[in-house]
């Protein structure tokens, strides 16, 4: 029922399967890689996406080839990209992978009240940010089983329908999946896990400082970046990232002969007088009296 092209390209053998519907494009994509490849494309309009993928793991890029999110292998995942040129880039071998290319109205009429889902939906309603994933969750082979159901049913059904429920089944798998305890708290812990890292290795740069950039940087919501960061380190970012700064410069005023001003752009302060007031409000004494006390 679908309209297939097959192509051969210098280090790929591509076969392309789609179907159009009112609700969602539908296609289905049979890679035979030869070498580390990469696919553009280009996202006309705002869209959610479901994407099954079979095998090895995809990874998608901004126009920039800054890669924005992996799909891993034989997972499922749930996420939008905004218009715009982005990259798909797979390993050799052979691919096969299911997208969903799902009409936001249908979408968020439908789902706009599910809890699992309200912070996804509203960063898209919001315009937060450019692209935005919920976590990947094994069903890919119950969806291929699926879609298998409807390629093999016969031509007297009313295919428009038959459509609706294959849509609908997916997704209903995918928050059924979601909606598990584990699979959330999991994607929470590693997520926070990530910011943790992040946070310690680059404390002194801007973007710790500035949650809504942070958060863009981890593609999820400045509310979703709080939380888990409260999670990571049991207390506001901001605090941390002071914590940081604090310590580490209280180190390099004890160990090194760099200035005031050397130390405060190490720790990432621009205002020299403003890293003096926040140390002297974080150790009662103001770093110059820390250096002279220890001569």
């Amino acid at each position: 029922m679908a309209d297939a092209s097959y192509m051969i390209l210098d280090d790929a053998e591509v076969l392309v399967q789609s179907i159009n519907h009112h609700l969602a494009d539908i296609q289905l994509y049979d890679y035979n890689v030869k070498t580390n490849f990469v696919v553009d494309f280009e996202v006309t309009r705002d869209l959610f996406f479901l994407i099954a993928m079979q095998d090895d793991s995809s990874v998608i890029h901004e126009d920039d080839n800054k890669g924005i999110f992996e799909i891993p292998g034989n997972t499922c995942i749930l996420f939008y990209l905004k218009a715009g040129k982005y990259k798909q880039s797979m390993t050799a071998g052979k691919h096969q992978m299911l997208s969903l290319s799902i009409k936001p109205e249908w979408f968020i009429s439908k789902y706009d009240t599910i809890e699992e889902l309200k912070e996804f939906i509203d960063s898209f309603k919001n315009n937060d940010l450019l692209n935005f994933r919920l976590p990947s969750v094994n069903i890919t082979q119950q969806i291929f089983n699926s879609l298998k159901k409807l390629g093999s049913l016969s031509d007297h059904r009313d295919i428009e329908i038959d459509l609706h429920i294959f849509l609908n089944e997916c997704i209903s798998r995918y928050l059924l999946k979601l909606g598990q305890g584990m699979v959330t708290i999991k994607y929470q812990q590693n997520k926070a896990k990530e910011i943790a890292e992040f946070v310690k290795k680059n404390y002194a740069s801007k973007i710790v400082g500035d949650e809504a950039e942070l958060a863009e940087h981890f593609m999820i919501s400045t509310t979703m970046l709080i939380r888990l960061a409260k999670l990571a380190f049991n207390r506001p970012l901001h605090q941390h990232v002071i914590e940081l700064r604090m310590h580490h410069s209280l180190k390099l005023l004890l160990t090194t002969q760099k200035t005031i001003q050397e130390i405060a752009a190490n720790v990432g302060y621009e205002d020299s007088k403003y890293f003096s007031r926040a140390f002297k409000k974080k150790f009662g004494i103001p770093p110059n009296e820390i250096r002279m006390c220890n001569i």
